[in-house]
């Protein structure tokens, strides 16, 4: 499907792998000049490969979110090459087991700066970008466990202030035309769940599971589709906010979860 995308110019954090991956190739797929940052070099370059195999222009800038010079050099090097920036995807995210009356505050921390200052940071530097030509689309990867709570209390936590500074940003920048929206995934099969030491993993051992097993029963017990979702569901989801086919939408919060979510907000 044509969105009307040809010609804009993205930036998507965290598009090593996983969801910021499938988003980058999603809007590669729709036209967009693709700008994608993530911690790890090796993976960051072969995603970046083959989003450019779609035939668009690609930059790919090895970068941690946390990091504010980091940060300003990212959307700099952005703005230099393509000349304008239409659409910001605030992807960039961690989710590790955590327990409320151990976690570290120091992890707490950090982790609300990748997932919370960070997408905060980016879209003000943005924003400059977007009034230039009217028109601008922030979409911000937030989860269903910043609407209900997941067992993670940082991750919890700060995807729900997430989708807060998601209304606000949206409520400030209406006048602009940037309409500023946050997509709520509910378990997605990615390296967050799959990954060694990540959920499926932590799961499998408290059920004596392996980590296939714990993921069938995991989405048989919470997910009413069944299953868990795949990183292009929410790729999908993100293509269509940053078109005019949403240019009604601004300010909401946007659960893809097969259904997990069963609260009328």
């Amino acid at each position: 499907m044509d969105l009307g995308l040809r010609g804009k110019v993205a930036l998507v954090t965290g598009a090593g792998q996983g969801i910021g991956k499938a988003i980058a190739l999603a809007l590669a797929e729709e036209g967009c000049g693709i700008a994608m940052c993530g911690r790890s070099k090796d993976p960051l370059e072969l995603s970046a490969k083959e989003v450019k195999s779609k035939g668009v222009e690609v930059l790919a800038v090895q970068s941690d979110v946390t990091n504010e010079e980091g940060n300003d050099n990212l959307v700099s090097q952005t703005a230099k090459q393509f000349g304008r920036i239409d659409i910001l995807v605030n992807n960039a995210g961690v989710g590790p087991k955590s327990d409320p009356l151990e976690l570290p505050l120091g992890v707490f921390r950090r982790h609300a700066d990748l997932m919370l200052f960070g997408p905060i940071q980016l879209s003000r530097l943005v924003v400059p970008y977007m009034r230039k030509h009217g028109w601008g689309r922030i979409i911000n990867i937030s989860s269903i466990f910043g609407k209900q709570p997941g067992g993670l209390l940082d991750y919890d936590a700060i995807k729900a202030a997430l989708i807060m500074v998601t209304k606000d940003f949206s409520n400030y920048l209406a006048k602009d035309n940037i309409l500023v929206n946050a997509v709520c995934p509910g378990p997605i099969r990615t390296p967050l769940w799959e990954g060694p030491g990540q959920m499926a993993e932590s799961l499998g051992k408290q059920l004596g599971m392996t980590v296939p097993q714990a993921m069938k029963w995991f989405a048989e017990q919470n997910i009413p589709l069944g299953r868990h979702g795949e990183p292009e569901d929410i790729a999908n989801m993100v293509a269509f906010l940053a078109s005019d086919r949403a240019k009604f939408i601004t300010g909401q919060a946007i659960n893809v979860d097969g259904g997990m979510v069963k609260s009328l907000i």
